[in-house]
């Protein structure tokens, strides 16, 4: 039998290889705009955009986003940050002037800012309801108009909304949080579309319960209900995120539209 010998064989171009993962998850030569980036489950994602190949410009009310935006730097990535409370359009509206003044281009939004407010229902003031609503809803619609009038015009881009498995269910204590994130998951699938045909697509990443300062802020009964219930046995980390977040800004989540992506390990697909 004659063995052919193909060791050392020079690569050749083939028609398949766009679908290559190196190729299919890459953004080198893109530009996320990052909500919410200072820290908690943005870590993860930010990470994950990063080594990716996306240049950064992130946002956050805490001044801890300038050290997350010089820490990128410090490993080569092009990043830059802005501290603002996402709540003020202007402050938004400059931001984005910036970022396009600076990048030529946003390629990548990630609608990750949010507040929450535990109380029960007959506590809960009319200032609670318009914080959450004002932070999680309709600072996410003035941000993701700023940015679609830019992917329009560019014919592509990809917006990606911050929900929550508490879009779907629900606990005692938190209505306007639920409320809002119930809102994220309809406003996904009514912007995208509406921006039909533009190249850009919209959807909702809702993760489950996540291990951190934000999440994690329960007794301990509840931590260890959620790691007993949940089919994985734990709670999610920042960086299960970073795979789910690749697949909705790449070209390898292309055509996916309108979704709620839901990482929760499992959490919503089982009864007890």
């Amino acid at each position: 039998m004659l063995e052919t010998q193909t060791k050392g064989a020079a690569k050749t171009a083939t028609a398949f290889d766009h679908l290559a993962p190196a190729n299919l998850f890459s953004l080198d030569g893109k530009v996320a705009f990052v909500t919410g980036a200072a820290g908690g489950i943005a870590s993860g994602i930010t990470q994950a955009l990063a080594a990716a190949g996306a240049r950064l410009a992130l946002t956050d009310r805490s001044e801890k986003v300038a050290d997350r935006a010089a820490e990128f730097v410090h490993d080569g990535v092009d990043a830059t940050s802005f501290v603002l409370d996402i709540t003020d359009s202007k402050a938004v509206a400059m931001a984005f002037e910036q970022a396009l003044a600076r990048f030529g281009r946003i390629d990548i939004l990630v609608n990750n800012a949010g507040v929450i407010v535990r109380k029960p229902f007959l506590e809960v003031t009319l200032d609670d309801w318009r914080r959450v609503i004002d932070t999680d809803l309709t600072a996410c619609f003035v941000v993701a108009q700023h940015a679609a009038r830019i992917m329009v015009r560019q014919g592509s881009g990809r917006i990606i909304n911050i929900g929550s498995i508490m879009g779907h269910v629900s606990r005692p204590d938190l209505v306007p949080y639920v409320s809002a994130k119930g809102a994220i998951a309809a406003f996904t699938r009514s912007l995208a579309a509406d921006l039909a045909g533009t190249g850009v697509t919209v959807n909702t990443l809702a993760p489950g319960y996540i291990a951190t300062d934000f999440g994690m802020a329960s007794n301990k009964p509840f931590h260890d209900f959620v790691s007993d219930w949940t089919p994985a046995r734990r709670w999610g980390r920042p960086d299960d995120l970073s795979g789910p977040v690749l697949l909705l800004a790449s070209e390898a989540g292309g055509y996916i539209n309108g979704q709620t992506l839901y990482v929760d390990g499992g959490f919503l697909g089982v009864t007890k």
